[in-house]
């Protein structure tokens, strides 16, 4: 798509704008107006999007969920933002937003009427809160999968459901299963069905036995193991970051291979216990992250852990694994005590020694459902890349609190750089035809079938809502943004799709213009020319500028 310059000058300018006007009349054709369809969701009074463009200005807004119970281990309602003190380093630090969130705030958005050949990646639902159940096929022996697999059975047999699910498989890749619903049966049936590659089912061997995670038979993964975890994970964390709100992962899986706040990266004189202690919890026990360092079998992963902290503290994910191998003729203490850091250090809680793994899914679910969230911008301006231990107490007398040990300073900058040397990756993986999809850009996109006089030639016209897109404003006033729309074809061969080749798509815009288009959308088209058959096509959009993107999916048959 050529380069839209809006304001670079009057006559050019009066030729764009009327462009913009023209692609506008033609696309309504086709896609009812974004500011009707895809409104702007709301939670608590305020609008979901202008607390994300809060984020996207100052990435140092940071956003702490916490758990609050009393003595019976029961929720507790009622607080305010008076009741609670954060510290970050023993720093004092002024909350500036402040919400609570409970099981009556997720509920699904009304039925987007949407006209025939159109579709849109807005979420279904409107929530405080999302549920992900991550099925592990690399971590762990195909027997523990197995019992796993029917324990998901069991639960989505019986469940009732008050807010939303998603279900992801582990693999080399990420698989989404089933999109977020609270149909139950729609959840079972995904399951159900899946059937895992060759390439994930694992079976016991002898060098995971003798690797340095060997404790009586406790870990049953390998060092290629241990990357594809960070890389899917750090994955599905941009996702969910799409997301308004907290997320609970619910990671099924046999052996828990990373520690995601190692003790090395604490301030001096500062331990895990002295910031989140946990009943029955005391000590170090054998094994985990810190052994895989210290052992110098396997490689450092020490930046890998850093940047997937980063990524789950920015999406909200609070970590609740399950342990699939339930009460077996292994100890797992090693297992269990990395299991049991993950999750105290993200918000979470570890469930294990039980054979109900169903019982342990419904009780992780119903623990993230009520919640508090504080946000504060930092004292501490300066960005060293270091850990910061963050605090929270309360004055309320009898409860007690979980939420996420900290946050590395790492500067916004730095990460965006890092994040553009492996975009072109991400999105192409965004792209295949069983990739989840992705909301952090949102769009609605009319895909027009081949006519006679087009040959063809299958037209997609995007209709991208600018309040997700990232604008650099200059000195001048003029508001810069700069995208990519892609068009992936599959047809019988999934493996090997047909793909747009479409130029990024620059727009520079005066204020007024700019001003027009934030009550609207961001227009941009791909054509693809396909030979007879039927098609699933898979659409993005890649902000060049924020990193972020967005993904969904449509059908076509040309005949």
């Amino acid at each position: 798509m050529a380069p839209c310059s809006c304001g670079a000058g009057d006559g050019k300018n009066m030729r764009d704008a009327f462009l913009f006007r023209l692609f506008g009349i033609v696309f309504l054709l086709t896609v009812t107006s974004l500011s009707q369809q895809s409104a702007s969701p709301r939670q608590n009074g305020k609008d979901v999007y202008q607390s994300q463009d809060k984020l996207r200005s100052s990435t140092r807004l940071v956003v702490v969920d916490v758990v609050v119970s009393d003595a019976r281990n029961q929720p507790v309602g009622g607080l305010t933002a008076d009741d609670f003190t954060v510290l970050e380093n023993g720093v004092q630090q002024k909350i500036s937003d402040f919400s609570f969130q409970h099981p009556g705030e997720a509920q699904s958005q009304p039925p987007r009427s949407l006209p025939p050949n159109v579709v849109s990646n807005a979420p279904a639902f409107k929530s405080g809160m999302l549920n992900v159940i991550l099925f592990d096929s690399v971590n762990g022996e195909f027997a523990s999968q197995a019992y796993a697999k029917d324990q998901l059975v069991r639960f989505f047999s019986t469940a009732r459901l008050d807010s939303p699910v998603a279900l992801f498989a582990l693999e080399s890749r990420l698989r989404l299963l089933q999109d977020f619903t609270t149909d139950t049966a729609a959840l079972k049936s995904a399951i159900e069905k899946y059937k895992q590659t060759a390439q994930a089912a694992q079976t016991e061997s002898f060098e995971s036995r003798e690797s340095p995670f060997a404790t009586k038979g406790d870990y049953h993964t390998d060092e290629r193991n241990i990357e594809t975890t960070l890389n899917q994970l750090n994955a599905l964390s941009k996702i969910l970051a799409g997301y308004p709100g907290r997320k609970n992962l619910i990671w099924l899986s046999e052996s828990f291979p990373l520690d995601l706040y190692p003790d090395s990266v604490l301030p001096a004189g500062v331990s895990v216990a002295d910031v989140t202690p946990v009943a029955g919890i005391g000590g170090k026990a054998p094994g985990g992250f810190q052994n895989m360092v210290a052992g110098g079998a396997f490689k450092d992963f020490a930046a890998q852990v850093k940047k997937l902290a980063e990524s789950m503290m920015a999406a909200q994910v609070a970590v609740y694994p399950v342990d699939a191998a339930g009460v077996g003729k292994n100890d797992h203490l090693a297992s269990q005590h990395t299991a049991n850091d993950l999750a105290e250090r993200t918000g979470g809680k570890a469930y294990h020694n039980t054979n109900d793994l169903s019982g342990s899914m419904r009780s992780g679910i119903d623990d993230g459902s009520t919640y508090y969230t504080l946000a504060y911008y930092p004292e501490n301006k300066k960005w060293d890349g270091q850990f910061r231990v963050i605090q929270i107490k309360s004055s309320r007398p009898g409860v007690s609190l979980r939420y996420r040990l900290g946050y590395y300073a790492i500067d916004p900058e730095k990460t965006r750089k890092e994040d553009a040397d492996r975009v072109t990756e991400d999105f192409s993986r965004s792209l295949q035809v069983d990739s989840p999809t992705a909301t952090s850009i949102r769009f609605q996109a009319g895909v027009i079938p081949p006519a006679s006089q087009t040959g063809n030639k299958v037209l997609v016209n995007f209709a991208v809502d600018p309040r997700t897109l990232h604008f650099n404003r200059t000195e001048d006033g003029m508001e810069h943004a700069s995208l990519s729309c892609t068009v992936w074809a599959y047809g019988k061969d999934k493996e090997k799709p047909i793909m747009s080749h479409g130029d990024t798509s620059k727009a520079d815009l005066k204020p007024d213009v700019y001003e027009q288009m934030m009550k609207q959308y961001y227009p941009c088209k791909q054509e693809l020319e396909l030979k007879p058959g039927s098609y699933t096509l898979k659409l993005g959009v890649l902000d060049r500028n924020s990193n972020l993107m967005g993904t969904t999916t449509a059908q076509v048959v040309v005949p």
